[in-house]
């Protein structure tokens, strides 16, 4: 698997002198569409079909895909107007094998490069290749040995991930090994098993180095809408932790529940609680009551419950490009636990409220009491707030 790894750098590196095809690939676009977020990965693709992971519409949008007269895409760009960058990509077919690259127009840079090969109609290999800053980071008057030499020698910059597929006697996926790269991370190993109902994939599970494993794909059985998956998650992952709060051993009653979680990439939720002495000890202290370092005595929720509702909530944000759902569905998990005061199973303050953050991004004193309210906290009990100076202005 190692030599997948090895390979897919070589190619990538080769990739520099490929930014002269793109007009090529763009000549030949028969037809175009727009979507606000990416949509055709190519590990979907299966030389039968290529399903897109969103909708696409002819109103001009932040992405443009292109397509041959064979109806399949063969050109895309898009770009950031903020920081003035384009990129431009192109889709590759062979019978063996294909391909995608993209380009950072403005540096030249090979951000992206996934690739796909075949055998007999089966896939047997995939390779994913990701620039940490899509390839932004450039210095003037670099030659390209250098830079090579510079992206090669700096664990930061790579994301890579390779994966080889074995079969069934019926030609059905049944397990892939995996070998990831990853900034921060370093090298390490996981495996996936595929399980089959009715002759229709139903679940993977997807199997990490030390013995950890979760569902990673769950076939939406019930034919779940965004916002009923949202609820219906919501509803169990508040039941769950109700559950393990019920293990929480304290004389005084709760006051705040923490879901912290990190936008777009773990939405785990991580549950941090305080309760009314906690509190109190707090603002005599003259501390914060929202801004806290409470997080060595945190752990983890068990989410074996509702993992079902959570692997297609996970599969949903990465089909539309659209990180907000799990936000939506924390926000509404903590709304429920406020407006029902962890459903009445447990001692908690009047005022008591659960809410769902992720302090990196957001939370500051601009933006908390808008998350308060949408994770179901009333206006009077903001004002309760800060008269008690919870909240300060």
């Amino acid at each position: 698997m190692d030599n997948l790894i090895d390979n897919l750098i070589s190619r990538w590196e080769k990739a520099f002198d490929d930014i002269q095809h793109l007009p090529a690939f763009k000549a030949q676009v028969k037809t175009t569409l727009y979507a606000p977020g990416t949509r055709y990965n190519l590990e979907k693709y299966d030389q039968h079909s290529f399903p897109s992971n969103g909708a696409l519409s002819k109103e001009k949008d932040d992405y443009e895909y292109g397509f041959s007269d064979l109806g399949l895409p063969c050109y895309m760009t898009f770009g950031n107007e903020a920081i003035k960058t384009l990129w431009e990509g192109y889709y590759k077919y062979t019978n063996n094998l294909a391909e995608y690259i993209e380009f950072n127009i403005n540096t030249g840079v090979p951000s992206a490069l996934t690739r796909i090969t075949f055998e007999n109609g089966r896939k047997i290999t995939s390779q994913r290749l990701g620039i940490n800053g899509k390839g932004t980071i450039y210095k003037p008057g670099q030659s390209r040995e250098e830079l090579i030499k510079e992206y090669k020698e700096n664990d930061l910059f790579f994301f890579l991930i390779t994966t080889t597929f074995e079969y069934d006697t019926d030609g059905r996926i049944t397990r892939s090994v995996s070998n990831n790269v990853a900034p921060g991370l370093g090298k390490y190993s996981s495996y996936d098993e595929y399980a089959y109902t009715d002759n229709q994939l139903d679940k993977i599970r997807t199997f990490h180095e030390g013995g950890s494993n979760r569902l990673t794909y769950s076939r939406n059985r019930e034919n779940l809408s965004k916002d009923a998956l949202i609820e219906k998650l919501a509803q169990a992952m508040a039941q769950s932790i109700v559950s393990s709060l019920t293990h929480h051993e304290t004389t005084s009653p709760l006051a705040l529940l923490e879901i912290n979680y990190h936008y777009a990439d773990n939405y785990f939720p991580l549950l941090v609680s305080q309760s009314q002495q906690e509190v109190e000890q707090r603002l005599e202290n003259g501390g914060e009551v929202f801004f806290h370092d409470k997080y060595d005595d945190s752990s983890p929720l068990d989410i074996t419950s509702f993992e079902d509702y959570f692997a297609q909530m996970e599969q949903l944000m990465e089909e539309q490009d659209n990180w907000d759902i799990g936000r939506i569905a924390l926000r509404r998990t903590a709304a429920i636990l406020t407006e029902t005061k962890l459903l009445g199973k447990i001692k908690t303050t009047t005022d008591f409220a659960a809410y769902a953050v992720d302090w990196t991004v957001e939370g500051g004193r601009e933006d908390l009491e808008e998350i308060l309210l949408e994770c179901g906290v009333k206006p009077e009990t903001l004002d309760l707030w800060k008269e008690k100076k919870f909240i300060t202005e």
